[in-house]
């Protein structure tokens, strides 16, 4: 045995033929030191140990994957095939190892539309065979292929810090998406999402590539497979005006009527590029219809504020949110 070992591992031969005197703790000069012996003496026996064993016989169980091929142009699938199949395996340890970390495909043929797994070549490494296969069959359902456009469901979430906001809500391009797959399964769709995102703390306009999602793949197909996000992110600032409030739509000149109070102050927020033109517009101001003072069973009534044109004013705060009312009669 130590000849055999010997013949492989010569360095090992000459580490344990050197000699040293009796009772002379020295190592010979130039010889390596006794941790760099029992280091590889560890390593050459590992060695062994791991080559005997893979040529012992195992049973192992593997998920290889499953990909469909040969799908006819004009047909789709209509239900997904499995995304692997268990198969048992026997043989020596070596090619299972081989097998566990680059497991080789199973191909469905999509021209039938039963798929006998027992009698699939998977390409094994010789010596190793197959014990059992779960499933043993798969059906492949297809239906007739139809193409749709959809729109694109924007499923981004942008958050910004209270100092800033969107100027204008998010855009994508393309706003649409070409979908194409089995009948019963694209005319029950009304959009296609996007993947979910969620981009914190933004404070300038951004512009990224978001994937679609790929839910149904491989039942449909998706042209393109992302969209281009467009967003722009501003500084908004805090604004208060008061504003006169009128009464429109009053029918004749038999009743004049009263508010209380006759201004509003208006607290709003907005971009600060645009805050002194919201200060001064005169296209911003709050009206009353007579027809929801007739309706009104309350004594109170809300009044409308009217924004300006060109100006992104947002978050409105009335206050007071209500006003009293008068009928006065003119004689």
């Amino acid at each position: 045995m130590w000849s055999e070992i010997a013949q492989r591992f010569p360095l090992l031969q000459q580490l344990f033929s050197r000699r040293v005197p009796v009772g002379d703790g020295r190592r010979p000069e130039g010889g390596p030191s006794k941790g760099t012996v029992i280091t590889i003496c560890i390593l050459i026996s590992t060695l062994l140990w791991f080559t005997f064993t893979l040529q012992e016989t195992y049973t192992a169980t593997l998920d290889l994957p499953v990909r469909v091929v040969n799908v006819p142009p004009d047909r789709a699938l209509a239900v997904p095939p499995p995304r692997s199949v268990r198969v048992q395996l026997r043989g020596e340890g070596y090619p299972l190892v081989q097998l566990y970390f680059n497991p080789p495909a199973i191909t469905l043929d999509a021209r039938q539309d039963v798929v006998d797994l027992t009698t699939l070549d998977l390409n094994l490494p010789r010596g190793v065979v197959v014990e059992s296969v779960v499933p043993q069959v798969v059906e492949l359902r297809k239906e007739p292929r139809v193409t749709r456009r959809l729109p694109v469901e924007l499923r981004v979430v942008i958050e910004t810090p209270p100092t800033h906001d969107l100027l204008y809500p998010p855009r994508v391009e393309p706003d649409s998406v070409q979908v194409s797959g089995a009948v019963s399964i694209v005319n029950k769709l009304g959009a296609w999402p996007t993947v979910s995102m969620r981009l914190r703390d933004v404070r300038d306009s951004i512009a990224i590539r978001v994937p679609l999602s790929d839910t149904l793949r491989p039942l449909v197909t998706v042209t393109p497979e992302a969209v281009q996000l467009y967003a722009r992110v501003v500084p908004f600032t805090e604004g208060v005006r008061e504003l006169p409030v009128r009464v429109t739509g009053v029918p004749s000149t038999e009743r004049v009527v009263t508010l209380e109070p006759a201004t509003v102050r208006v607290r709003f927020r907005v971009p600060l590029d645009q805050y002194e033109a919201a200060m001064t517009a005169p296209d911003f101001f709050a009206t009353v219809p007579y027809e929801a003072i007739r309706a009104d069973t309350t004594g109170r009534v809300r009044p409308i504020i009217h924004l300006p044109d060109g100006i992104a004013v947002r978050d409105i705060v009335v206050i007071p949110p209500a006003l009293r009312y008068y009928n006065v009669l003119i004689q």
